[in-house]
């Protein structure tokens, strides 16, 4: 996939089953999609192995961007499930031929860069052997903030090892744009659009309005022509996601939600690369 394609991500159509989230994607005319860990587990109790998975994927030409995430990737912790564990999920991402892996961290102080760096490095370790790129998807207040987590990219410093950018959290990351114009394109290897109104502070219940509250590209006030012009500059060829996680639109058929979403990714990135 390149920086050309677009993906659906799970978060815009939450609700849809495996079946009904291929409909949607090439009813929006997307390259891919992303797939959280229930959506495999939940393609299985509907009776889909993952060779009729991809079969079914394949057939639609829908490729899997992204399986999301990965929570118990350093040393000590546990996973919520056994089924999150990371094998289970490297797994998960070479059977289904996913593109990447993404990483996230709870909320808590930055975790040190040197530890961080070092489990990250280990971890982009295995997955290259699955032929997976791994990125970390950072958030304000996360143990990985957007300045730790570049930080930690760069000590690790592996080939197929980079950061996530979402909008909506790069949107509530004091000084966020401009940390990002120091991080080299190729480093930048996922991106999730939404919009928002403008932020002045990051919302008291953070993540709770990152789940219900984000708008459809151009419907809201940041500047995402700006920034894929900046990554474009900067040299990134990530896949365009848009992820748009919005209890309204949760509530929508998916394909309805999916042409809405593919037809202001397309306006976005014509807005942006005329």
């Amino acid at each position: 996939m390149t920086s050309d394609s677009i993906v659906l991500c799970a978060g815009t159509i939450p609700r849809a089953s495996f079946r009904e989230r291929v409909a949607a994607a090439r009813a929006g005319r997307f390259d891919g999609i992303s797939l959280r860990l229930r959506d495999q587990a939940r393609a299985r109790a509907d009776g889909l192995s993952d060779i009729e998975m991809r079969a079914l994927l394949g057939g639609e030409g829908v490729a899997v961007a992204e399986i999301e995430a990965l929570t118990a990737w350093r040393p000590g912790l546990t996973p919520a499930r056994p089924e999150h564990g990371e094998s289970h999920v490297l797994a998960i991402a070479e059977a289904l031929g996913a593109r990447s892996l993404s990483v996230v961290e709870g909320p808590g102080p930055p975790l040190p860069v040197d530890e961080a760096a070092e489990a990250f490095a280990a971890l982009c370790d295995r997955a290259a052997e699955r032929g997976l790129l791994v990125h970390i998807e950072f958030w304000p207040g996360s143990a990985l903030d957007l300045a730790t987590a570049a930080s930690a990219v760069a000590s690790a410093n592996r080939p197929n090892g980079g950061l996530l950018v979402d909008t909506w959290h790069l949107a509530r990351t004091r000084g966020g744009t401009e940390l990002l114009r120091g991080i080299p394109g190729d480093r930048i290897m996922a991106m999730q659009l939404s919009d928002s109104p403008l932020v002045d502070e990051p919302e008291a219940d953070y993540l709770a309005a990152a789940l219900t509250r984000r708008l459809m590209p151009g419907e809201g006030a940041l500047d995402l022509v700006g920034l894929v012009r900046l990554l474009d500059f900067r040299g990134c060829l990530a896949p365009i996601g848009v992820e748009v996680c919005s209890e309204r639109l949760a509530a929508e058929p998916p394909e309805t939600v999916a042409r809405r979403a593919g037809d202001a990714a397309r306006a976005l990135l014509s807005a942006a690369r005329p």
